[in-house]
């Protein structure tokens, strides 16, 4: 019997790609940004701690939260200055090599123009769209965890929530990929239209564009307010379930209202991610036969 081989989409070569080349900055910049993450996890807790121990006369209560902002300050900004410096390079190298490619294959130069624009994005993927990613899960999980020691039935609560918040961002992801396709489309001829086409003609392209990119942001404002109104749900849950726990502290409703915004703040970040990760794909699909041959 003949076994049938699998093979990886242009996309998934491309990425993998650029990953194998660049595997030790990328992966420090990874390690850079979960340090960072963890240490905002770690806000809600040691500033929780903070406050009962203030009320009871230890002003040491502050020592854990003002370690952990100078560990979070020296590493963000030392992140901040080497993932540009990774991540520049990384983009000089692909747009260098696509051009190339495509000159050898007789490419017309106002397409590659605008390939070249558009491979920036799947650069920017692992810059930020990846850790972006790592972030809101990060910030999901550690805040359903955190809510679970704090009080079960609120972290239960966030559990529940998460399923409407999956089934919203299946759709737009479906829409959002749609929309970005068309809008690509677009994009890449721009360079060729603007050159070497009527005034009319032109017009009517920016036009065009702006029709799509007013569908991309309603169908993303459409999603942010359905999640919206299931984190409102959440809340007030939440505010109502504080109000019958015996023997509660000050400090430990903070920290519980605190991880409920995390969990907010996450939701809030999913609709961009989503647009960037379907704008990804599709240009990804664009760019990657070219840079992979």
């Amino acid at each position: 019997m003949q076994m049938i081989k699998k093979t990886k989409s242009p996309v998934s070569q491309l990425l993998q790609g650029i990953w194998s080349k660049n595997r030790k900055g990328i992966s420090l910049t990874y390690m850079l940004t979960l340090v960072e993450n963890v240490c905002d996890l770690l806000y809600a807790a040691t500033t929780g701690f903070a406050i009962d121990g203030l009320l009871k006369g230890n002003p040491s209560s502050l020592i854990p939260l003002a370690l952990l902002w100078v560990l979070h300050l020296g590493v963000g900004l030392f992140r901040h200055v080497y993932d540009t410096k990774v991540f520049v390079g990384i983009y000089s190298n692909v747009a260098g090599d696509m051009v190339e490619r495509q000159r050898a294959d007789g490419v017309k130069g106002t397409r590659i123009v605008g390939r070249v624009s558009l491979s920036r994005e799947v650069v920017d993927f692992f810059q930020m769209e990846l850790p972006a990613v790592a972030t809101t899960v990060i910030r999901f999980l550690g805040a359903i965890v955190m809510l679970f020691l704090y009080d079960p039935f609120i972290g239960v609560l966030s559990l529940l929530a998460i399923i409407p918040i999956l089934i919203i961002n299946h759709w737009f992801g479906r829409q959002s990929y749609r929309l970005n396709h068309a809008l690509n489309n677009r994009i890449e001829e721009e360079a060729d239209i603007v050159v070497h086409r009527p005034l009319t003609i032109v017009q009517k392209h920016f036009a065009r564009l702006r029709l799509w990119r007013i569908a991309i942001s309603n169908a993303e404002a459409k999603t942010w307010g359905m999640m919206e109104i299931v984190v409102i749900l959440l809340t007030l849950a939440t505010l109502l379930r504080l109000t019958g726990v015996e023997g509660i502290t000050a400090g430990a409703i903070y920290a519980v209202l605190a991880y409920v915004w995390m969990f907010q703040e996450a939701v809030v970040g999913l609709p961009e991610i989503v647009q960037n990760i379907s704008r990804v794909l599709d240009i990804g699909e664009r760019v990657a036969e070219d840079v992979n041959s």
